[in-house]
Order: structure tokens, then sequence, then C-alpha cells
């Protein structure tokens, strides 16, 4: 039996509808994944062509961790050495000094004090025995900057009105804040020198002291110094094993001063049962002439 004339008229047209709505959904289809494609090419192609992380933002990062404390303060470099323009920066200094020397407990004096966390136990211990008076700063002296490589040093003369005149050393650190050296000031030492001489301990005391050779003569390899402390009439005769590595940096110092007055800050003993009631041992030394470096 023959389809009549209508019905396959509109079998026809549905088929031709069926592949029209399927090509539509494939070009759709396609479009999408041309669109995928695209920008997924154009993200590639920027990540690639994109720098690294700004160095302005590791500047800024970096700034940022080192205010909340994450990184180690910055000391300055090796080929530092000095107070760059030190007559320029006289106001900035004369001020530190004026607050510092009117300063009338230790708390207020250590806020202008190099390294100032150990050297609060020191101020303490020093100003139980010795009174803190408070001093009118009239002027600067002489300044001089002191060629001492890697850090920022200073050498001030301090005027009074009513009291001699000092010289004091301080450093610029790398804030731009003034800070006094407050050891070499006062010339700290563990125990005062007149007791050193009369308790003669057999452990070694820090003391500061001035030295100059001594033509004493025995053991060889001992090389013997005359010692005393700056104030102080009592002279005493001390030793070292010149050949010891560890004093290295005390022949130095010796050698740099021509062996005649050196400041210098030594660990005093009276460990060796074989010297004289007079004789002392030096053990050690520390810093560079009254002045701890680090």
């Amino acid at each position: 039996m023959t389809p009549a004339p209508d019905q396959t008229r509109v079998s026809r047209n549905r088929r031709r509808g069926d592949s029209v709505g399927l090509m539509m959904r494939l070009g759709l289809a396609l479009a999408v994944v041309i669109v995928i494609a695209v920008v997924f090419n154009i993200v590639i192609h920027k990540l690639e062509r994109s720098p690294p992380v700004q160095p302005e933002y590791v500047q800024k990062k970096s700034a940022e961790e080192l205010d909340r404390g994450k990184l180690p303060v910055v000391t300055p470099p090796d080929f530092v050495q000095g107070i760059v323009d030190l007559e320029g920066k006289r106001p900035l200094i004369e001020e530190v000094l004026r607050a510092f020397y009117l300063a009338s407990t230790v708390d207020d004096r250590l806020a202008f004090c190099r390294d100032p966390d150990r050297v609060r136990p020191l101020m303490q211990d020093y100003y139980r025995k010795h009174p803190l008076r408070s001093l009118a700063v009239v002027a600067l002296g002489s300044c001089q900057s002191v060629g001492e490589k890697g850090y920022q040093l200073g050498y001030i003369e301090v005027k009074f009105s009513q009291s001699p005149t000092v010289s004091i050393i301080v450093e610029e650190g790398m804030d731009g804040q003034f800070r006094v050296d407050w050891e070499s000031l006062v010339r700290y030492g563990e125990m005062d020198w007149e007791d050193f001489l009369k308790q003669k301990p057999k452990e070694p005391i820090l003391l500061r002291v001035i030295a100059s050779q001594s033509k004493e003569t025995g053991v060889p390899g001992r090389e013997w110094l005359e010692i005393l402390s700056p104030g102080s009439g009592a002279t005493i005769k001390a030793y070292f094993d010149r050949r010891d590595p560890k004093l290295q940096n005390l022949v130095d110092q010796l050698q740099l001063g021509g062996w005649k007055n050196v400041p210098l800050t030594l660990r005093l003993c009276y460990s060796d049962v074989e010297l004289n009631a007079d004789a002392a041992q030096i053990a050690g030394i520390e810093g560079k002439g009254w002045l701890i470096l680090n």
C-alpha cells in the first residue's frame, strides 16, 4: 500500500528539521570549544609574558616584615668606616649627649647607650657603687671620625660648665640615631682596681687598663707588661704567652700602640702559684682598646 502524498511530505519535512537542528547543535558546540580554546590560549600567553614578582613588591614586603620584627636588624657593611659628614651631624650628637648627661636614672641614661640589653646589668652594678650625677653639657669640642672597619664611630670631646672636659665614643646606627659607648666612658670593670689588687682573684676578671712593655725576662715565649688603671697610682706586672693564638689580638694592639700606654680590655687573674704576689696572668682580651665592638 503506497503512503499518501501528504504523509510523505510530512515525514520528509520532519527529517529535514531534525538534520537542521542537529547541525545547529553541532555548530553551537563547536563555537563553544573554539571560544574556550581562544580564552585558554590568551591566558597562557599572558602568563608566559608576565614577569615574576615585581621588585617593588619584594622591597615593600621586606619592609613590612622588618617592621614586624621578622627580619634581622641590618648592620653596616664591612667597607663602612667612621661617621660620614661628622661635622654636619654635630647638632644631633650634641642633643644626644645633653640628654645622656642630664639623665638621672639608669633607665633614662640607658636609652642613649650602645647595646642597651647587654649594658643594663653592667650599669646597674656600676651605679650601685658610684653616684649617678647629672651634668650640663656646655658645648662639643673636637670631633673625630674613628676609622674602624664596619663601624660608624666618632670620638667626641664634651665640655661641661663645672666639670673637666671628657672624650667619649659615640656610634651612629643604621637608623641614624647616635648612641654613647658607656663602658669605655666609665672604663667599666667587673671589680674595682683596688679590690682586685687586694683580693687577687684566681678567676679571670674583666678590667680596662693601660699597658706598657716591661723589661722583665724569664720563661721563653712569656711576655711581660706593666699594667695600671687610669686614676690609680698602683702598677702591677702581668704576663701572657705570646705563642697563644687566642692572644694574637693582644699582640696586634700592643704593636699598633708601640707597646707603651696602650688602652686594653683584659681578663686578669692570679692563678699561677709560681709567680710572686705582685704578678698577674693575662688570661684573655676582649674588644679593641676599651671598646667592645661585637
